[in-house]
C-alpha cells in the first residue's frame, strides 16, 4: 500500500513538473496569450493540490525517522510552485500595463498648423470584473480569494475598504454599513458571517442530499458538487471536513449502481485505510468516471431513485437478505452493518452515536432487537470476543 502511494506520488510529481516546464515556456513567449496563461496556472495549480494530497496521505505511512527528508522533498516542490506563481503574476500585470491604449493629447493651440501634437501614454490600469457578493456561503470563499487576488493588489490601500464595499450587494453591504473604513475590520464582519465552518458545512451536506440518483447527468451534477464543495472548503484550509464519515456514506448513496458497485469492488480491494485516504481515493474514483460520461453519455443508463432512503420488503426479500441484514449507513446497501466498511473505519464515538440514532443493540447491531434498550436482554447473546472483556457489546464498539 505505502509503495503503491508512492508510486502515485513520483507519477504526480512528474506531471507537475511538465506543467511548471510548459507554463515557464508560455512565460516567456511574447505571443503567448493572457487567457493560456491563466488556463495552464489554473491546470498547474490543481496538480499541485493533488501533488500535496498524495504527499500528505504518503507521511501518515512512513516512519517518523524518515520525516526530516520527505518534507524537504515537499517543501522543494513548494519553493518551486511559490516562484512561477510570483513569474505568473508579474508577466499577467505586465501585459495589463503594455495593453493599455496610448492616448493624444493636444495642446492649447491645437488647431494651429505650426503647433506640432504631442503624444502622452496614460497608465490605466483594466477593469476587472468581479460578480458582487450576494449573501450566498456557498460563494463567499471564492468571492473573497478573488478579490484579495485581482482586486486588492490593484487599487490604493486608502480606497481598498470603498471598493470592497462596491463589491457588496445591498443586502449583504448593510450587514457592514456600521464598520469603518478599514479592510481588515471589513473582513473580519464578513467572516463572522458569512465564513462560519459550521454553517458553510451544514451548506455542502444540503447541496449534496438534494442531488438525485439517476443517470449519467445526474451523476455528473453529483461529481461536480462534490469537487465544489471540497474546493471551496480547501480556500478556507478546511478540506479535511470532507473525509468526514458521514460525508462519504452520503456520497455512496447517492452513486448510480453501476458507478456504486465498482466503488465497492474498488475500496474492498483496499483493506483497512482511513477516512481522508478513502474520500481522496473517491475523488479519483469519481473524476475517473466523469471523464467516462462525458466521453460516452449513455455510459450510465437510467436508474429509477428510490422513493424512500430505506430498502424495501420486497428487494430485501429478492436478494434473500433479511431486514436486519440491509446496512442502515448506506440503507439501500444489501450488506449487513457490521461488514460495511465505512462503518467499520468510524471513529468509536461516531459509531456509538450512530447506533443510538437507529436505536439498533449495542451487542448484535441489529435495530429490531431488544438489546437496543438493554445489551443483556440481547436475543442472540452477543459478548464482545476480546480476551478480558465479554461485555455485551459487539466488537466494533469496544473502547
Amino acid at each position: 500500500m505505502m509503495e503503491e502511494v508512492k508510486k502515485k506520488r513520483s507519477v504526480m510529481k512528474a506531471g507537475f513538473t511538465r506543467t511548471e516546464h510548459s507554463l515557464r515556456r508560455l512565460l516567456s513567449d511574447e505571443e503567448s496569450l493572457e487567457e493560456t496563461i491563466k488556463r495552464k496556472f489554473g491546470e498547474l495549480g490543481e496538480r499541485w493540490r493533488e501533488l500535496q494530497e498524495t504527499h500528505d496521505t504518503y507521511m501518515t505511512m512512513i516512519e517518523e525517522e524518515s520525516f526530516d527528508k520527505e518534507n524537504e522533498w515537499i517543501d522543494d516542490l513548494l519553493s518551486r510552485f511559490e516562484d512561477i506563481e510570483s513569474c505568473t503574476d508579474k508577466t499577467l500585470r505586465k501585459r495589463i500595463n503594455r495593453e493599455q491604449p496610448t492616448v493624444k493629447v493636444e495642446s492649447s493651440a491645437a488647431n494651429s498648423q505650426n503647433e506640432p501634437r504631442i503624444e502622452k501614454s496614460r497608465l490605466q490600469l483594466e477593469k476587472l470584473k468581479l460578480d458582487k457578493f450576494d449573501g450566498d456561503l456557498r460563494k463567499y470563499p471564492g468571492f473573497k480569494e478573488r478579490f484579495k487576488l485581482y482586486i486588492e493588489p490593484m487599487v490604493p490601500k486608502a480606497q481598498a475598504a470603498f471598493v470592497l464595499r462596491s463589491h457588496l450587494e445591498p443586502s449583504v453591504k448593510d450587514d457592514v454599513e456600521n464598520i469603518e473604513d478599514d479592510t481588515s475590520l471589513l473582513w473580519q464582519r464578513l467572516d463572522s458571517k458569512y465564513g462560519n465552518l459550521r454553517k458553510y458545512i451544514d451548506s455542502v451536506l444540503l447541496d449534496l442530499s438534494e442531488t438525485s440518483k439517476g443517470d449519467g447527468e445526474a451523476a455528473l451534477d453529483m461529481i461536480n458538487t462534490v469537487e465544489k464543495a471540497y474546493i471551496d472548503l480547501q480556500r478556507i484550509g478546511a478540506q479535511g471536513e470532507m473525509s468526514n464519515s458521514y460525508i462519504i456514506a452520503l456520497i455512496e448513496k447517492k452513486l448510480p449502481e453501476e458507478m456504486r458497485m465498482d466503488w465497492v469492488k474498488f475500496i474492498a480491494e483496499k483493506g483497512e485505510v482511513d477516512s481522508s485516504t478513502i474520500f481522496n481515493f473517491l475523488m479519483d474514483f469519481l473524476k475517473k468516471w466523469r471523464r467516462i460520461i462525458e466521453y460516452d453519455a449513455a455510459a450510465i443508463r437510467k436508474v429509477p431513485e428510490k422513493k424512500s432512503g430505506t430498502a424495501n420488503h420486497a428487494d430485501v426479500k429478492q436478494s434473500g437478505q433479511t431486514k436486519s441484514e440491509v446496512c442502515w449507513v448506506h440503507e439501500d446497501g444489501y450488506h449487513p452493518v457490521w461488514k460495511c466498511k465505512i462503518f467499520q473505519m468510524m471513529p468509536i464515538n461516531e459509531k456509538l452515536s450512530l447506533v443510538k440514532s437507529k436505536k439498533a443493540c449495542h451487542a448484535c447491531l441489529e435495530t429490531g432487537c431488544q438489546g437496543a434498550t438493554n445489551p443483556d436482554e440481547c436475543r442472540k447473546n452477543f459478548k464482545c470476543p476480546i480476551r478480558g472483556c465479554e461485555k455485551p457489546h459487539n466488537i466494533l464498539l469496544h473502547q
